[in-house]
């Protein structure tokens, strides 16, 4: 159990290292208006910190940097919200107002000023495309004669488009697969994404077009792949380079190692939560082959069933202080957004 003076002490030391990654010192402490006591009882508070755990000691400096457990007692029982964060508010709302009928440009738009007012990487799940999009046109655009593109596009704007392509020796043409994308665009117009594999297998065992069953592998792969697609779509990054100018991830192999993560797409694995404010750190996860970071998500409703995130990627010593507040605004209005 920590003393009143000593909790003072851990959330000034993480608050002062958040702002510039270096050690904090007595001296330093002994300067705060709050924080009025001797030189020495902050020097013996630090030590005692130190030795429960909450603070570690670098070998270049005589001050003190927050360890894990210091981060997630601070996260837990001592951080406030900065109010002058609230200036920010009409920003984010604009940006909702804006594009109240365009949900994927609104959160595509809130990250970025998320992104840029905390200098971190700013991240989403956004609904799950495939179990809450209808298809709103399926179109057939012959390039060739042998070769055409398939644009499947749904009721939120998602486009996905495929290739299909006939060889010579072919029996039919580009003007008998068009009217079969036109009779399959009249069955699954409307219909949700999930339904629609079902939907074609089904067409295809009907007389009228069994002529053209040879094609059927390559039309519902065409589909399948494009579905795949829209699964990967629910994810959104802004603000990736912003975390190569944190002083912790400014080096080549981490660097590296950050790319490698986005190109595997293991940040998504970071960021779904439906338990409310989360904030995770290196050691809660073991996911990431990197340290000293930490992942502050938070849950918004998109309906009766599915729940989005939104969240922060960034150093362990990011600034609780701001970036709680902006992620639980623009959740709030994510929710507002979705309910509309």
């Amino acid at each position: 159990m920590l003393t009143d003076r000593q909790k003072l002490i851990l959330k000034a030391i993480v608050e002062i290292y958040a702002e510039d990654a270096q050690p904090v010192g007595s001296k330093i402490l002994t300067n705060l208006p709050y924080l009025d006591f001797s030189s020495a009882t902050i020097r013996y508070d630090m030590a005692q910190l130190e030795d429960l755990g909450f603070l570690e000691k670098t070998h270049t400096s005589s001050g003190r940097i927050p360890s894990q457990k210091g981060y997630k007692y601070y996260v837990n029982h001592l951080v406030t919200r900065d109010q002058e964060i609230s200036q920010m508010y009409p920003l984010i709302d604009e940006i909702f107002a804006k594009y109240s009928l365009a949900k994927e440009q609104a959160i595509k738009e809130a990250l970025e000023l998320l992104s840029n007012l905390t200098n971190y990487t700013a991240m989403a799940v956004g609904p799950d495309v495939v179990k809450t999009s209808k298809i709103q046109k399926i179109d057939f655009i012959p390039l060739d004669e042998m070769n055409a593109v398939m644009l499947i596009v749904t009721n939120h704007g998602h486009v996905q488009h495929q290739n299909i392509s006939l060889s010579e020796k072919d029996e039919v043409n580009m003007n008998d697969l068009k009217e079969v994308i036109k009779t399959l665009n009249d069955l699954l117009k409307d219909k949700y994404l999930y339904e629609a594999s079902n939907i074609i297998k089904a067409e295809f065992a009907k007389e009228e077009i069994g002529k053209y069953m040879k094609y059927q592998s390559q039309i519902v792969e065409s589909f399948i792949q494009a579905f795949a697609q829209f699964a990967s779509d629910n994810f959104y990054l802004s603000g990736v380079t912003n975390i190569f100018e944190q002083p912790e991830f400014n080096n080549v192999s981490t660097i590296k190692r950050f790319v490698d993560m986005l190109d595997r797409r293991e940040l998504v694995n970071l960021v779904e939560s439906t338990d409310g404010l989360t904030i995770k750190f290196a050691d809660d996860m073991k996911l990431l082959p990197l340290e000293n970071y930490s992942v502050v998500s938070i849950p918004y409703k998109i309906n009766e069933e599915d729940n989005g995130t939104i969240a922060i990627f960034g150093p362990a010593r990011m600034e609780y202080k701001k970036v709680i507040p902006l992620l639980e605004y623009i959740a709030v209005n994510l929710a507002k957004l979705y309910k509309k």
